[in-house]
């Protein structure tokens, strides 16, 4: 009967029909007969002695009826439903999961012992004790149930699920069929079919292309039916589109035979096929390679399917996969989170390994990052690269690292590839049910090295001499569904050989492909964009009336809302800066720049550390009540129709956060996201995103993306973590304009800067150089009319001296001009101009060419900054300008001397040291500085010197 009519049922129906059957067995159905009469209801109890746990009972029910004498049964109640309890949560550990080792496996939570039972009370009845299966009402059954359902080559993990709905709803779906649902023939023969393309697609690399690296998924066979399943059952649930991410293994695999690209483009990339004329991208391995299709089910139903590009960093791809896929529910309003799904596929020892892995986990429930729940699926083939399991974790299984968002882990034994497909679909299910993340273990073996070039009996001999004599997956169910009669040994053979044809013919066709075909990158979202030309200018500026009904929004309270007094005078002072009447600072100019985009219904994102305040309290983009706690967001609520502004405080992440925010701005290019991080050093924990990501996609993938990066740079004394945004790495990243490099000096700037952004036909990453301390320096500001006019400048000349009278040009970027512009107003130095270089990259040498033409005079061109000599923008600026400086002048360098350290500690020190670069730049001899305990030594000027502090 259906278990489901036993659980809803409460005790008093039970009673009623029990009396029922008492008196009239045959007015129940067939059902409720054999509940009565087999298990719970169906025993008496010695009304004698109702308080013993164990009770004999001296008559059957047909004794009482006057039936012909019947055997005896005896009840036992105790620890009982304690027993099954145990195996739903610990059955896992004794599951037979190894398709290398048959050992038998105990536990000792799962002992009868534990719960007060013995072997003497197998034979004893204790009906179903609330498992969802029909048993014949003895604890020996009952036992035996247990052990096929959570002890096979299935085991589920629901001990950390904190909802009892989720594992009431695994229960319902696994124990009715004992975790062995039974297929047709139609599905068996579908699972054999995969199995076997993908067994003779991995041997066809294996002897074709002899040491060349393919990172087979030979042993871990059953991840394609695994995949299909996903498919298939998301599709049936409302799935549209499904965006997979992955490391190396098994990835060839998956792109021939779930995304169906094609053999003869695959085996071409083997062949030597190069990349098309004048092409500028620069490739990657083929097993880093993404792709996308359109999958047809069944049912006729398509899904788009998409595999992300993927670095050697195996999982980096966890957070991107993610905010790609927050990206493509929000593009189509899929507020319930299910129509597009995130699927990982993991490597075992990464999974565990990488501290990616946890990030991304950990911001799988938060707001502003919750996208619906992953499935993730580990290739746990048991080995690292020669690393046992025992070397590279110390828990039981790779899962447990999710253990902290308390998602259900399947572990399932794939040489069962039907047990795999099971898990498959329950997995699947589950997401779509309840919105959260769901893993799935799949235990299997690598029956080659990590890549086929490596021998990996060297380090794990025990192993690879039993993977030698063990039958491969599609072998093993071949015989089952040959032994069931679903298929014979001739249809087998008949898949097997058209594989193989279809190879053979694809591969004489790759090797006539010279040229492998391009990506198409200008699809779907990406309509109407292109290649970055010449030309990266753009009309940026914005009428008066425009910033004015944006002064009056975001700075208007609402009704009721009590604002903090500091928020009320920086608000005051907003409104007159927008007016005219004061000066436009920069934490205004971001706010006009935010609004006028988001009037032009141009979404914004912006998430970092503290970034709803700023971590100089300069933003301010989230007010707080201060009676109510209530927030308001005011960029937020400027208009009808406006573009969707989000602001969010991040967790303590730079690494997944930034990850998260380049998969949005990699998928959704109308979408200004922008990530800021706390201090610009704090980039670093990030470096891998930026490295891998952020300045290469493009050339490697044809992977373009607009993020922003606020990076707070500038030396203020606070020491070597909080001063250097480390810009000589993101100017070393630099080659054929794949990234932009600036350094905006005032507000207008960064206003134009960031309009310009969303305002081209192409999306080319960008990285700001943003303040901390100039945020609050008065002379660090703009006039309004230079939101309404102009654009941003990659160059700014200096206004203040003749041409004429100047003999020596110091050009900089950035904070230093500031205190470069003191020294000189407090000296009267008129004789040197100061230039800005706001566009570090792409290098803006016209714009320079310009600018030194109208010094004819000058003698002197001195770069100056503050970073040490081996930091900073020296050893990439030097030889570019020397280029275009009059002939028989070579630039000269002022700053600090080569450091291992990126500031000094000491605020006395960098005090000293800021001005000794000033004085140096300007040729000012100070005959005193009384800085410190005395005055520092002093370095020429040269064109390799530096200030020693």
């Amino acid at each position: 009967m259906n278990p489901d009519a036993i659980n809803s049922a409460n005790r008093d129906y039970i009673d009623q029909l029990y009396t029922q059957y008492q008196s009239d067995p045959e007015s129940l159905s067939d059902e409720w007969k054999w509940f009565f009469k087999g298990f719970d209801y169906g025993y008496l109890v010695d009304t004698d002695d109702k308080s013993s746990a164990t009770v004999t009972v001296s008559q059957t029910v047909e004794d009482v009826q006057g039936g012909k004498n019947q055997p005896k049964y005896q009840r036992i109640d105790k620890g009982v439903v304690a027993l099954v309890r145990a195996y739903r949560e610990r059955g896992h550990y004794t599951a037979n999961l190894n398709p290398l080792s048959k050992v038998c496996k105990h536990h000792p939570l799962l002992e009868l012992s534990e719960y007060e039972l013995s072997a003497d009370d197998l034979d004893k009845a204790v009906g179903f004790s609330g498992f969802n299966y029909e048993t014949d009402g003895s604890l020996r059954d009952l036992l035996e149930k247990l052990r096929v359902t959570y002890s096979g080559n299935i085991g589920i993990d629901t001990m950390y699920t904190s909802e009892k709905a989720e594992s009431s709803w695994l229960e319902e779906r696994m124990e009715p069929s004992l975790n062995k649902p039974s297929y047709p023939k139609e599905k068996k023969a579908r699972i054999l079919w995969q199995l076997i393309e993908t067994e003779e697609f991995e041997q066809f690399l294996h002897n074709r292309y002899v040491g060349q690296k393919r990172f087979s998924i030979e042993g871990g066979e059953s991840l394609l039916p695994l995949l299909d399943t996903l498919v298939e059952s998301g599709s049936s649930l409302g799935v549209e589109e499904m965006v997979v991410g992955m490391a190396h293994r098994g990835r060839l695999n998956v792109l021939a035979h779930i995304l169906h690209k094609t053999y003869a483009v695959i085996l071409a990339e083997f062949e030597g096929a190069g990349r098309s004329e004048g092409a500028e991208d620069e490739g990657d391995v083929k097993y880093h390679q993404g792709f996308s299709y359109d999958f047809v089910t069944k049912q006729g139903q398509k899904m788009h399917l998409s595999l992300s590009p993927n670095p050697s960093h195996l999982e980096l791809v966890n957070p991107i996969i993610e905010g790609m896929v927050q990206a493509k529910q929000d593009y189509l309003h899929d507020l319930e989170r299910t129509r597009v799904v995130p699927v990982q596929i993991h490597g075992e020892a990464a999974f565990t390994g990488q501290g990616i892995v946890a990030e991304t986990l950990n911001l799988s429930r938060l707001a502003g990052y919750s996208n619906g729940g992953t499935i993730h699926i580990i290739i746990n083939n048991q080995l690292g690269y020669t690393a046992t399991p025992e070397e590279t974790r110390f828990t039981v299984y790779p899962t447990d690292v999710a253990r902290s968002i308390r998602a259900p882990a399947f572990h399932v034994n794939a040489d069962d590839p039907e047990a795999v497909v099971h898990v498959a679909r329950m997995a699947m299910e589950f997401r779509q049910q309840f919105k959260k993340d769901v893993l799935i273990d799949l235990v299997c073996y690598r029956r080659h090295g990590h890549n086929e070039a490596d021998d990996p009996t060297l380090t794990s001999p025990l192993m690879y001499r039993h993977i030698a004599t063990h039958p491969t997956v599609a072998n093993l169910y071949a015989k089952q569904v040959q032994n069931e009669g679903m298929v014979s040994i001739q249809e087998i053979d008949i898949m097997r050989a058209e594989v193989r044809r279809t190879l053979e013919l694809s591969q004489e066709k790759a090797k006539r492909l010279k040229v492998k075909p391009r990506t198409n990158t200008f699809g779907g979202v990406w309509q109407g964009l292109t290649w970055a030309g010449d030309d990266w200018e753009a009309i940026t500026a914005v009428d008066k009336d425009t910033l004015q009904q944006i002064g009056a929004r975001a700075t208007s309270v609402p009704e009721g809302f009590s604002l903090h007094r500091t928020l009320e005078r920086l608000l005051k002072v907003r409104q007159q800066m927008v007016a005219g009447d004061h000066p436009v600072d920069w934490g205004c100019g971001e706010m006009l720049a935010f609004g006028s985009l988001l009037l032009e219904r141009i979404p914004i994102r912006l998430s970092g550390q503290d970034c709803q305040r700023g971590t100089f309290a300069h933003r301010h983009a989230v007010w707080h009540d201060i009676e109510t706690g209530e927030k308001h967001t005011p960029l937020a609520d400027l208009a009808q129709g406006q573009g969707r502004f989000e602001v969010i405080n991040s967790m303590l992440s730079e690494l997944a956060v930034l990850g998260f925010e380049y998969g949005i701005s990699s998928a959704d290019p109308n979408r200004l996201i922008i990530w800021e991080a706390q201090f610009g050093d704090f980039a670093n924990g990030a470096q891998l995103v930026i490295d891998q990501y952020i300045s290469s996609a493009e050339a490697k993938w044809h992977r373009m993306c607009g993020i922003t990066l606020l990076l707070p740079h500038g030396y203020e004394g606070m020491g070597p973590e909080h001063s250097s945004a480390r810009l000589e790495r993101y100017l070393q990243l630099c080659a054929k304009n794949n990234i932009q490099v600036v350094y905006p000096t005032t507000p207008a700037q960064l206003f134009h800067v960031l309009r310009r952004q969303m305002h081209r036909s192409f999306r080319k990453p960008l990285i700001v150089m943003s303040p901390k301390s100039l945020l609050r320096n008065k002379n660090c500001v703009s006039d309004i009319a230079e939101f309404t006019e102009g654009g941003f400048r990659n160059v700014v000349d200096d206004v203040r001296v003749v041409p004429e009278d100047v003999r020596r040009v110091v050009i900089c970027t950035g904070k230093i001009y500031y205190d470069l512009l003191a020294g000189c107003e407090q000296e009267n130095i008129d004789s040197v101009a100061l230039v800005r270089v706001e566009q570090l990259y792409p290098f803006p040498e016209n714009d320079l060419r310009v600018v030194f033409k109208r010094y004819p005079k000058a003698e002197d061109f001195l770069w100056v900054q503050e970073e040490a000599l081996n930091m900073g923008s020296w050893y990439f600026i030097q030889p570019l300008i020397d280029e275009i400086l009059p002939l028989g002048i070579s630039l000269q360098y002022c700053g600090r001397d080569e450091a291992a350290s990126p500031a000094v500690g000491d605020h006395t020190q960098h005090l000293s040291e800021q001005q000794l670069i000033v004085d140096e730049t300007l040729n000012i001899n100070r005959r005193e500085l009384k800085i410190g305990q005395g005055t520092p030594p002093r370095a020429e000027i040269g064109r390799h010197g530096g200030v020693e502090g």
